[in-house]
């Protein structure tokens, strides 16, 4: 074998290995940085979801945006997650808009659908920013009929650990962080009846 024919191969190969070893559900630091330095709006969403295991067929996150409730939907990002790891998807926005205002986050898979589970109003400034949703574990719902809905979602709040691994892997990210609204201001759950003695 030459040697044009062995870099070509030695090329390939690290151009494989790159691929392979690169987070699907992360974006690249460079891709980040170029997009922060455009001085165009960057919204980096970033938390994991997670599920039992075999619970749901390759279960998921998207992102959408809905001008109406008569426009149709759309989507801004969607992940396919099945490890638990945290993902980190920047959203872009409809082509009509100047600057995305707001979006849905919704959680499922092809198989039941999907859920919103949250609801995020943007600030009215084009600073970056990172907006947090949670870890989000969700399973099938017992009884998808009676209860009216897919899936069971429980969102914790860990953003103290979510915002030191988004520092650690994208350092030069100097975007505001942001809760989104539901974990600044959870829904209080009523306290259990007291037991009889």
């Amino acid at each position: 074998m030459d040697f044009p024919a062995r870099s070509a191969l030695a090329l390939s190969l690290c151009l494989v290995g790159l691929t392979s070893c690169a987070h699907p559900n992360r974006v690249s630091r460079g891709a980040l940085q170029q997009l922060t330095r455009s001085g165009r709006q960057v919204v980096l969403v970033f938390g994991s979801v997670s599920t039992p295991p075999h619970a749901l067929a390759r279960p998921g996150i998207r992102f959408v945006h809905k001008a109406d409730r008569t426009a149709p939907e759309d989507l801004l990002a969607s992940l396919t997650i099945s490890t638990g790891d945290r993902f980190y998807a920047i959203l872009d926005k409809p082509t009509e808009l100047t600057r995305l205002d707001e979006f849905y986050a919704e959680v499922g898979s092809t198989e039941t659908g999907y859920d919103k589970i949250t609801y995020v109003r943007l600030p009215k400034d084009d600073a970056a920013l990172g907006m947090y949703v949670g870890e989000i574990r969700m399973q099938p719902a017992e009884n998808r009929t009676t209860q009216g809905q897919k899936l069971v979602v429980n969102i914790q709040d860990d953003f103290k650990n979510a915002e030191s691994e988004l520092k650690r892997l994208y350092p030069r990210f100097h975007g505001r962080l942001e809760k989104a609204a539901l974990l600044r201001h959870p829904v209080p759950t009523a306290a259990p009846p007291p037991r009889l003695k």
